[in-house]
Parts: C-alpha cells; sequence; structure tokens
C-alpha cells in the first residue's frame, strides 16, 4: 500500500537530486540520485508484482458488464 502523494513526493525528490545534485555541486542531492536509481534497479531486478484481482462476480446468462478505468487522480 502506498501512502497518498508518495509518488509526486518521489518525482520532487528525483527533480531536485538531478538539479542539485547531478548538475549541482551538492554531494547530498548526488548521493539522493545514486540512491534513487539504485532503488529503481532494485525494483526491477525483482520483477513484476502479481496482479491482484479487484472483483470477482459471476455473470448470469445474458448479463453484460462494464469495464472502466478512472485515473488516480479522480479518485
Amino acid at each position: 500500500m502506498r501512502l497518498i502523494g508518495s509518488k509526486a513526493a518521489g518525482a520532487w525528490i528525483t527533480r531536485q537530486a538531478v538539479r542539485r545534485g547531478l548538475l549541482g555541486s551538492s554531494r547530498l542531492w548526488f548521493a539522493a540520485y545514486v540512491a534513487q536509481g539504485a532503488f529503481k534497479l532494485a525494483r526491477r531486478a525483482i520483477g513484476p508484482r502479481e496482479p491482484q484481482t479487484v472483483l470477482e462476480e459471476r455473470l448470469e446468462p445474458g448479463a453484460g458488464i462494464e469495464i472502466r478505468h478512472l485515473s488516480r487522480d479522480r479518485g
């Protein structure tokens, strides 16, 4: 489970690490950039997670189904 806003916070940290560490001269932000890259490589090495079943329901003959996707921003 992910905290609300964690994706936005991670993107902000990545931007700051690139701007201040990689392009700038801050060793702390450069270390954050390297740690973020190592974390991404580790997640990729572990592999994709198993998909989760969100809803399972039996349909009666003649019944229809509608599948929609809402972006995470809209809820």
